[in-house]
């Protein structure tokens, strides 16, 4: 008898992807937020889809490209799929052509647009759909460096403005940071990955621009543990000793000049080992540039940099 392999756990993410015509950020968050399907894991928690789960992801991909909700097709079995898929096609040669496509506008500028709206309104439940929208169309990347970062620094404007009352602003800090604390889980990085500890300093509690460095980061291959805000320097670095961290990245988006975080940061440099590097990003992090260059930390106002400081760091460690 003929053994039915359907079933059979063989395909890692990437050739998902390939064959579903699906990015892998796609499938993660349809697994995560539908259980869209359920791949096996490995010893080392990677994960493993079967012939079964690419083709009932193929053919989730065709339904709702096809205009429906993915909230509303991820549980129906393959058959019902197949049967949607191919009346669709039939409708398809029964409509008439659409009028010629008008320019749009950027994805993420629609998703930025749709935030604000909801934040505006103090939905919170319309946020949420908005983020969750947004975490399906957008790599990691492209959501955090142009879409939250940007969100979170047009409702500082508006706050200053007077646009916004504190109310908005507070709503829009407790999703967002709900929203990026689930994008943690964004996989599991390769055997051998340098690990990464990522917090905010004693004295500084704004720990939106540290978690997006964390899910950054482990979307990069970083292995990135996340201590949280309002640490003191030695536990830092205790855990960085801990984990044999090959970097420590900090946040400081708010007090610009305290000597408190100052004092800090010097007890940090002092107590990190010498080939663990330092990174200090933040909106604030230049009004500590003197201390910076005295300990030797990488300082840098723009994710990005930090980013790609942080990939070539990486790189040379797993060429070591």
């Amino acid at each position: 008898m003929a053994t039915d392999t359907a079933n059979e756990p063989k395909h890692p993410i990437q050739v998902a992807a390939r064959r579903s015509g699906l990015s892998a950020d796609v499938i993660r968050a349809w697994e995560r937020r539908y259980n869209a399907v359920i791949p096996e894991r490995t010893g080392t928690n990677r994960r493993l889809y079967s012939d079964e789960d690419v083709e009932r992801l193929l053919l989730l991909g065709q339904v709702t490209r096809a205009g429906r909700r993915i909230g509303d097709v991820a549980g129906l079995p393959l058959e019902e799929l197949r049967a949607m898929v191919e009346e669709d096609r039939l409708a398809a040669g029964k409509v008439a052509p659409p009028p010629p496509a008008r320019t749009r506008t950027k994805p993420v500028k629609g998703h930025l647009e749709a935030c604000i709206d909801a934040i505006e309104r103090l939905d919170a439940v319309a946020l949420n759909e908005a983020l969750s929208s947004a975490s399906v169309d957008l790599s990691v990347p492209v959501l955090m460096e142009q879409l939250l970062m940007p969100l979170m620094d047009a409702i500082g404007k508006r706050w200053q403005d007077g646009m916004m009352r504190v109310a908005h602003e507070h709503l829009a800090t407790a999703l967002v940071r709900s929203f990026i604390g689930a994008l943690r889980d964004v996989g599991i990085p390769p055997e051998g990955s340098p690990e990464i500890i990522i917090a905010t300093p004693s004295g500084t509690r704004h720990e939106i621009g540290a978690l997006m460095v964390a899910v950054l980061a482990a979307s990069d291959g970083w292995n990135a543990t996340y201590l949280g805000p309002d640490l003191p320097a030695e536990d830092i670095a205790a855990a960085a000793r801990s984990r044999g961290a090959k970097a420590v990245a900090l946040s400081i988006v708010y007090p610009m000049d305290d000597p408190h975080i100052g004092r800090e940061l010097r007890r940090l440099g002092n107590q990190l080992e010498e080939n663990v590097t330092l990174f200090v990003g933040g909106a604030s992090a230049n009004g500590y540039r003197e201390v910076l260059d005295e300990i030797g930390a990488h300082a840098t106002v723009d994710v990005s940099i930090m980013r790609a400081e942080l990939q070539e760091l990486r790189a040379a460690h797993m060429t070591a």
